[in-house]
């Protein structure tokens, strides 16, 4: 009785985060080998993900990866809401966590009020079409959390890159059960990437991204 409390009292919490739960410790993943940073930087855009309530009623989300000086790797997410109109903006920097050549990246968001620090993995890109940006989290030895995003360099991505990006998620055993689809429609009022200061993944704080 006492172990099936605390597992509905770990999954309310982690619903409250506004992450998917998963029973026990975070699935292993092996994040992509030999992945190159520099031919994944630019923009990407979000064409769907995990149900997250933090990115409830969010559109033309986006993350651009952009390079600066003392080999620093910045991110930029731009998110925004559907109901007002409103545009926000999360810059954070990029730093590689995993062994040599993995694509196990972490995020320090320096534009919050509170800085924040976030991992998360690329399992597998082609840098040219799609991404797909996987995150974790443990609440106890009974739940865990996890977010998950299929990344595009297209807006609307078409139909063949999202089935071959469902196909690896499948491949990874992500159920796509949870997964939303990310308004991009009607997106061109949104500045573009570099226009009139940083504009523009999770990511994905991998909830804001990737």
């Amino acid at each position: 009785m006492r172990y099936s409390w605390a597992l509905c009292l770990a999954a309310t919490l982690s619903l409250a985060a506004g992450q998917v739960p998963g029973f026990g410790g975070c699935p292993v993943y092996q994040p992509m080998t030999n992945f190159d940073l520099s031919k994944y930087m630019g923009t990407w855009y979000e064409a769907e993900r995990m149900f997250a309530v933090t990115e409830a009623g969010a559109r033309c989300v986006s993350a651009t990866y952009s390079s600066f000086p003392g080999d620093k790797v910045r991110v930029t997410n731009q998110i925004t809401n559907r109901l007002t109109g409103l545009t926000r903006q999360l810059d954070g920097e990029i730093k590689m966590v995993g062994k040599a050549g993995e694509a196990k990246l972490s995020v320090k968001y320096s534009s919050l009020p509170v800085s924040i620090d976030s991992e998360y993995m690329v399992l597998d890109t082609d840098y040219d079409t799609y991404s797909i940006v996987w995150s974790c989290s443990s609440l106890g030895p009974f739940v865990n959390r996890q977010n998950a995003w299929i990344m595009t360099r297209e807006r609307l991505a078409p139909d063949p890159v999202l089935q071959r990006a469902y196909g690896l998620l499948d491949n990874f055993k992500i159920r796509r059960t949870f997964f939303v689809k990310t308004d991009q429609e009607n997106c061109d009022y949104v500045a573009a990437p570099g226009a009139s200061g940083d504009a523009a993944p999770p990511a994905t704080t991998p909830a804001a991204a990737p």
